[in-house]
């Protein structure tokens, strides 16, 4: 038996909270924390994953530390209305955070998850994915592309 440590719980809640929230606005929508199941998959489709993260200390002369990952989602539309509409459903629903779970795994899948405390968005920025080619000669997945870039935070010390 193990656990997701905290990089993954955060993808793991992220995803779940997605999946439930997408569902309420749009139908057929494939959420990934894989890149490359992107391009195997109907569109429209997101990749969610954990970039950079930064580790801030608490306090002066300690070493506990507060964990202020970056999140990237990557929204692949099937237009560029469906692209748009998606990006702004994500950022309504984002905004308000949501809650992070503690995941029990067993062979490789989740055996039970516990809320334990809340995902808070710091800081939240939206960007077109524009490539310099004509769209058409495109990959039928980075024709309507648009990348959200998300600060969170857990709100726990880590010691």
């Amino acid at each position: 038996m193990g656990y997701y440590r905290h990089t993954r719980a955060i993808e793991a809640s992220i995803i779940e909270f997605l999946r439930d929230r997408i569902s309420l606005h749009f139908s057929g929508v494939s959420i990934e924390k894989s890149f490359s199941r992107i391009y195997e998959i109907a569109l429209p489709s997101l990749w969610v994953r954990v970039g950079t993260t930064s580790h801030p200390r608490v306090e002066i002369g300690g070493n506990s530390t507060k964990r202020e990952p970056q999140v990237l989602i990557d929204i692949f539309g099937s237009n560029e209305g469906n692209k748009l509409d998606l990006k702004d459903c994500l950022i309504a629903e984002l905004k308000n955070g949501m809650p992070y779970y503690d995941y029990e795994i067993e062979q490789g899948q989740i055996k039970t998850k516990t809320q334990n405390g809340r995902i808070t968005i710091l800081t939240m920025n939206d960007t077109p994915i524009n490539f310099t080619e004509d769209r058409d000669t495109l990959d039928i997945h980075d024709r309507y592309r648009h990348l959200i870039t998300l600060s969170v935070s857990i709100g726990k010390v880590e010691t």
